[in-house]
């Protein structure tokens, strides 16, 4: 892979982050997105979604929000 399609996955990744960070804020009522994303940032989840192995980069937004809150013990599979 070359760098410039290294920063487009890169970017695409950063963009989704704040997508899925809303998406759990509006879930749990956390006012403001910015502290769903400092918590998400910090979760197995978001590490698994930074590693290609795994596929989860591959999910739905909506599917990794449901995932961390699981993670977080917010929310039953």
């Amino acid at each position: 892979m070359n760098n410039y399609n290294k920063e487009i996955l890169d970017i695409l990744r950063w963009s989704r982050m704040g997508v899925i960070a809303c998406r759990i804020a509006e879930r749990i009522g956390v006012p403001p997105p910015l502290q769903a994303l400092k918590d998400f940032y910090r979760s197995d989840t978001c590490r698994k979604f930074h590693d290609r192995s795994t596929g989860l980069y591959i999910q739905s937004d909506n599917y990794i929000a449901d995932d961390y809150l699981t993670e977080m013990g917010l929310q039953r599979r």
